[in-house]
């Protein structure tokens, strides 16, 4: 020990007797501190709002929007507006394009945005049922700057999510407040009221016509009758001829009422198939959302109302007795086994993902079938019995008004009234006929639409659909929040740290240490000369005795960065003491590392030193995660003592956790004693090879 600090003792009153010398170890001990101060001010906040500002992006709108009457809207002056009051970044709003364009190509600007001239119009082409996905161009300066383009990317989906949940949050509200119209409130009539209240006042309707037909009937009867009657009472019958124009006045009016009504009972029929068609296109997108854990109780409810209003329907349209039966089949069966499967599906205790998949295609299949089938029956009914109902009653009618124009013409055809009388008979004949037919369809049609009224009633009183009239009873300003924003975070920081310049700290001083550690070794000689003040003394002693001057200097320089970075530069730390404890370990493990070295391998153990400091800041995680590194660098990185310094430092920084910092210092300790034994035991076999390098450098005249 005495001749080692007799080492050290000598080297000292050099020192100290140079004025030069002192000069160098002061400039050596304030450089690295300068190096990682700067460092840290230069990365303090670069993606706060004062900084992101400073960078410019253009923007151009070429929206025409879309006009409706004297309403116009244009959402890309929409997007333009809210922009302007965004501030966390350096908006530019050219005039033109080809402005906003040159912003981007020169470099004045990292990006630009181009609002297209039909982006209104494709906005809103759902309406029409073919939408459009609406686009904004984006132009991006990549040369400029490689973070920037990051910044500027993250901007771009800022946007492209603003405007996506401000069309989201209109269209919801739309919906929403739509949604008012059905259930109504406690003021109006909702709208299935009133569709049961519209559906009773045409089975009122039905009922007159009816009774209507019935005494048609009644009165086609006692027509013929009369016409027996009147041919053998041709002597009066002068005065029953204005009876009989009367009548038939009143029976063509009926009829024409009939006429009408039949027209309206199609449309209630072809109604109903579309609603069991488009109810089934909801039911199947049920379907497709069910999983593994979903409860299938409501689609189950869904498909019992709808496959009840489609048996009615499908009862109905078999009564009349002119429908195609193998459609009406088809689709009976189809919802026969769409109903098997949902059994199946809700039974099943056992039920996988794969068969839960299988399942829901096979629904989906039967589906698809069941609305080919309803598609046949629609166009059957359509096309084949609507025009049957129209034709028997336009018949009638017609018969009726040759009756009237031959009841007219009586007075100038005497001669021939019995032969009339007996085409009039024939008419009246054929005209009950129709009537009794008609009157049978009309029945058959009450039917139906007692049993949709009465579904319609029980749907009203389903707690299910409470349940839904309350939710669309909602604020729809509310429902559009949730839509468009259905999660919220509820962030709860870990070892935050308050800026990314006290984030970077512990790298860029981990770093700062290492460059002291290198530029001692560069500027301070390593190999001790023998002199007569350290006689005797051994190469252990040489060895830990000039290790002192270098340890010296850098527990000088572990401090003064210490200090700035705490004082100076105001780096978040919540253990002061220990950051300095870490930093002192960390320079002593650096220091002792490169001067081992320079002690074995010369001038190239220097080299090596740089090197691994190379391999470090880039293998080490200082600046981005180790889990995006390369694959070689996520395999060396923990034997790399950069790690450890850092991960050492970061504890104070954020916070310790467990014994973390006490490993990493551990770890740091190995590290001193391989440096030790690297110093102490490979310098003796390298020595020839180093003084044959030394050599040759002096031969060379270029270098020392």
């Amino acid at each position: 020990m005495k001749r080692t600090f007799k080492v050290f003792m000598a080297d000292a009153r050099r020192l100290s007797s140079n004025v030069v010398a002192i000069v160098i170890i002061m400039g050596l001990s304030i450089i690295p501190a300068l190096y990682a101060w700067f460092n840290i001010m230069s990365n303090w906040d670069p993606y706060g709002e004062s900084a992101t500002s400073q960078m410019h992006i253009a923007v151009y709108s070429e929206d025409k929007g879309v006009t409706y009457d004297k309403f116009k809207l244009c959402m890309g002056d929409t997007v333009v507006e809210g922009l302007e009051s965004n501030k966390t970044i350096g908006w530019i709003f050219s005039d033109t394009k080809e402005d906003a364009m040159e912003e981007v190509y020169s470099g004045d600007c990292y990006a630009t945005f181009i609002i297209p001239e039909n982006f209104t119009e494709d906005m809103l082409s759902f309406l029409s049922g073919d939408p459009v996905n609406p686009q904004i161009e984006y132009y991006e300066n990549s040369k400029k700057n490689a973070i920037a383009t990051k910044i500027t990317s993250k901007v771009k989906t800022t946007v492209q999510q603003t405007v996506n949940t401000s069309v989201v949050s209109n269209i919801t509200k739309i919906a929403s407040q739509s949604g008012e119209a059905i259930v109504g409130s406690s003021q109006d009539i909702n709208l299935l009221g009133n569709i049961v209240s519209k559906l009773k006042e045409m089975d009122s309707s039905l009922s007159t016509y009816s009774d209507i037909l019935s005494t048609f009937a009644l009165l086609t009867d006692s027509a013929g009758e009369l016409v027996g009657s009147t041919q053998s009472l041709l002597p009066g019958i002068e005065g029953m001829i204005d009876n009989g124009q009367s009548t038939v006045n009143g029976m063509q009016g009926s009829v024409l009422s009939g006429a009408q009504t039949a027209s309206t009972i199609s449309s209630m029929v072809d109604i109903s198939l579309g609603t069991v068609k488009d109810q089934l296109d909801l039911f199947n997108g049920s379907i497709k959302k069910i999983d593994i854990n979903t409860d299938i109780s409501l689609p189950q409810a869904n498909f019992d109302a709808l496959n009840e209003l489609a048996n009615n329907t499908f009862d109905v349209i078999s009564d009349l007795g002119i429908a195609d039966q193998n459609d009406l089949a088809s689709a009976k069966e189809n919802f026969n086994a769409i109903g098997a499967q949902m059994e199946s599906l809700k039974l099943d205790a056992s039920l996988t993902a794969e068969k839960l998949e299988a399942l829901k295609q096979s629904i989906e299949m039967e589906v698809s079938a069941c609305q080919s089938a309803i598609d046949e029956l629609k166009g059957s009914f359509d096309y084949d019995i609507t025009p049957k109902i129209s034709d028997s009653v336009y018949d009638m009618e017609y018969a009726l008004i040759e009756t009237q124009t031959l009841l007219g013409s009586l007075d100038d055809s005497f001669p021939d009234i019995n032969n009339a009388l007996d085409s009039y008979a024939k008419v009246l004949e054929s005209g009950n006929a129709d009537i009794v037919e008609t009157k049978e369809y009309v029945d058959e049609i009450r039917n139906g639409l007692s049993t949709v009224i009465n579904g319609l009633n029980d749907l009203e009183n389903d707690e299910q659909y409470q349940e839904v009239t309350q939710m669309l009873k909602t604020d729809p300003t509310l429902i559009a929040d949730f839509v468009t924003s259905p999660i919220s975070m509820d962030e709860q920081k870990i070892y935050e740290i308050k800026n990314y310049g006290s984030a970077m700290s512990p790298f860029y001083t981990v770093l700062a240490l290492w460059v002291g550690g290198l530029i001692n070794v560069a500027l301070i000689h390593v190999k001790v000369k023998d002199n007569k003040e350290i006689e005797g003394v051994k190469g252990r002693h040489k060895y830990f005795g000039r290790y002192i001057v270098f340890f010296l200097i850098g527990q000088v320089q572990t401090l003064i960065t210490v200090l700035g970075d705490l004082y100076f530069v105001d780096i978040q730390c919540k253990h002061r003491f220990l950051f300095w404890l870490a930093c002192s370990i960390t320079s002593l493990m650096f220091t002792i590392f490169m001067y081992s070295l320079t002690v074995a391998f010369g001038n190239v153990g220097e080299a090596v030193a740089v090197v691994v400091m190379v391999i470090q800041v880039a293998g080490a995680g200082g600046t981005f995660p180790v889990e995006v590194l390369p694959e070689v660098y996520r395999m060396i990185y923990k034997y790399l003592p950069f790690t450890y310094a850092m991960n050492a430092l970061r504890e104070c920084v954020g916070g310790m956790y467990r014994f973390t910092y006490a490993k990493c210092l551990g770890v740091l300790g190995i590290y001193i004693v391989i440096s030790i034994i690297i110093g102490l035991f490979l310098g003796r076999p390298f020595k020839k090879l180093n003084e044959a390098i030394e050599k040759s450098k002096e031969r060379s005249g270029l270098m020392i």
